[in-house]
C-alpha cells in the first residue's frame, strides 16, 4: 500500500498501520524529503485544539460526537507524549499547556466567553478556565496582559525533530520512505507522476493521500482544500537578563485574543519563535518555493512581538520562513475511506495538525487493517465538505475575508467594541 505524503500524518499512518500489520508492505512517497510542509515547520504546538467551535462542532454532529471529537484530540496529545517517551524521542518537548492572552477588554469578553462554551459543552476547568492578571504574570510578562484563557492540553515542541523521530521508527518497522515523486493524479491502479522529472506509476492496492496543503496540485483535488500561507520568525538565543524580565519558564505556548492569528513558543535554546496568518492567498491555489517568506507579513510580526514582549525590541531576528497549510471550506478536518476503491484521504487541520495527524493516523491505520476501533466512530472520519468556489469567486472572497480580521483588530483596539458585523462577514466568507 502507499502514502502520498511524508508529513504528519503519512508517517503516522505509516507508523501505526506497520505496527498493526507487519505483513503490508508500506510505502511513503514525498516529493521533496520527509516534513519538507509544514510538519517540519510548523509552530510547534502539540495541541488538544479541533479547528471548528464546539458550538458548530454539536449542531452538525450532536453534543456527544461534538464532545468526543473534542476529547479525542486533548487526549492525541497525551498519546503523543507516551510515544516520545516510550522511544526515547529528544524533540524538546514541554507540556505546560498553552494561554491565550487578552491584552484589551473586548479580548478578554472574547475569550471568556469561549471558556464558558466549551464548559456548557462538556469540559470544566481541568481542561480550560479563565485565569487573572496577577496568575498570569506569574507565568510570562505580557505587556498590557489583563488575564488569559488556560488549557493544559498542549505541548510545546521541535516539529523537524518529530519528524525524524517518526522516519527513524518507520524505518525500524520496515517502511520504504521515498523522496523526489511529484504525484500528479490517484488513478484506479495506483500513482501517476513523476519519479526525479520521469513520468511514472506505482501500483498500489490501498493509497492514501495525505498531501494537506499540496493537495491541489493533485489532478481531481483542486478544489477540495485551499492553500493558506502561514509565517514565523524567530529571534537570537535572549540573554538570562531578558528572560528574567520575561519568565516563560514552562515554555507554555502562547497566543494572542486578537482576531488575526498569532502563535508563540519560548523555544528549548532560548529564543522566542512567534508566527501569523495575515498573507493573501494565490490565485488558482498556486504553491511556489517563493512563497516561502513574505517580508510585508514578517514585519508585522515582528511588530506584534515587540508589542507584547518589549523587551525583544533589541533582539535580532534570525531567523524568518512559512508554508502552506490545508484550509477546507468548512474548516472540518477529516478522515474520508473509499472501502469500495480503496482509496483515503486525510488532513484539512488549518494549522492544527500536530496532534490531530496523530488521530488520523490510527484512523487511517485501523480502517486499512480492518480492525474495530473507537476512533472510526468519531464524526472527522467520512465527514465531506463542499468544496470551495471556482476561480475567481475564490480569489476575491478569500483575500477579502483574510483582510477583515486585521481591520477588526484594529477597530476593537480603537473603540473598545467588539467588531460584530466585521466578524459576521469574516464568517460568511472563509466559514
Amino acid at each position: 500500500m502507499a502514502i502520498i505524503g511524508a508529513g504528519y500524518t503519512g508517517l503516522w499512518s505509516a507508523v501505526h498501520l506497520a505496527e498493526l500489520r507487519p505483513d503490508l508492505d508500506i510505502i511513503v512517497l514525498d516529493a521533496a524529503e520527509p516534513g519538507f510542509g509544514a510538519s517540519g515547520r510548523n509552530g510547534g504546538w502539540c495541541s488538544g485544539l479541533f479547528p471548528v467551535e464546539i458550538d458548530s462542532l454539536t449542531a452538525l454532529h450532536g453534543r456527544d460526537a461534538a464532545l468526543a471529537m473534542q476529547r479525542a484530540a486533548i487526549d492525541s496529545v497525551e498519546e503523543i507524549g507516551h510515544w516520545i517517551n516510550r522511544q526515547g524521542v529528544d524533540c524538546d518537548w514541554a507540556k505546560a499547556g498553552t494561554l491565550t492572552v487578552a491584552t484589551n477588554a473586548v479580548q478578554e469578553v472574547r475569550l471568556r466567553g469561549a471558556v464558558d462554551t466549551l464548559h456548557r459543552h462538556g469540559l470544566d476547568d481541568a481542561d480550560v478556565r479563565w485565569i487573572d492578571g496577577e496568575e498570569l504574570a506569574r507565568r510570562v510578562t505580557v505587556a498590557g496582559a489583563l488575564g488569559a484563557s488556560y488549557s493544559p492540553h498542549c505541548a510545546a515542541l521541535h516539529p523537524l525533530k518529530l519528524v525524524n523521530a517518526l522516519v527513524d521508527r518507520a524505518g525500524e518497522l520496515g517502511v520504504a520512505i521515498v523522496g523526489g515523486l511529484r504525484a500528479d493524479a490517484i488513478d484506479d491502479t495506483g500513482i501517476s507522476g513523476s519519479l526525479d522529472e520521469r513520468p511514472t506509476h506505482i501500483a498500489a492496492d490501498w493509497v492514501v493521500r495525505a498531501t494537506e496543503g499540496y493537495t491541489p496540485m493533485l489532478r481531481g483535488a483542486r478544489r477540495a482544500v485551499i492553500p493558506l500561507y502561514s509565517y514565523m520568525v524567530a529571534t537570537e538565543p535572549l540573554s538570562n537578563d531578558t528572560w528574567r524580565d520575561i519568565g516563560w519558564d514552562a515554555r507554555e505556548t502562547l497566543a494572542e485574543g486578537r482576531l488575526m492569528v498569532t502563535y508563540a513558543q519560548r523555544t528549548a535554546d532560548g529564543r522566542i519563535a512567534f508566527g501569523g496568518r495575515g498573507a493573501g492567498y494565490r490565485y488558482a491555489s498556486r504553491i511556489a518555493g517563493r512563497f516561502d517568506a513574505d517580508d510585508t507579513v514578517a514585519r508585522r510580526i515582528v511588530a506584534t512581538l515587540h508589542e507584547l514582549f518589549p523587551a525583544t525590541r533589541g533582539a535580532q531576528i534570525t531567523h524568518h520562513w512559512g508554508g502552506p497549510l490545508a484550509v477546507p471550506r468548512d474548516w472540518h478536518p477529516s478522515v474520508v475511506v473509499n472501502r469500495a476503491e480503496r482509496r483515503i484521504s486525510a488532513g484539512g487541520y488549518v494549522g492544527d495538525g500536530v496532534a490531530l495527524s496523530h488521530l488520523a493516523g490510527r484512523a487511517v491505520a485501523a480502517a486499512i487493517a480492518g480492525e474495530g476501533s473507537a476512533v472510526l466512530g468519531l464524526p472527522f472520519v467520512n465527514h465531506v465538505g463542499r468544496h470551495w468556489e471556482a476561480e475567481p469567486l475564490r480569489f476575491i472572497g478569500v483575500n477579502a475575508g483574510l483582510r477583515l480580521p486585521v481591520l477588526a483588530d484594529a477597530i476593537e483596539s480603537r473603540t473598545g467594541r467588539p467588531a460584530t458585523r466585521l466578524g459576521k462577514l469574516m464568517d460568511r466568507l472563509l466559514g
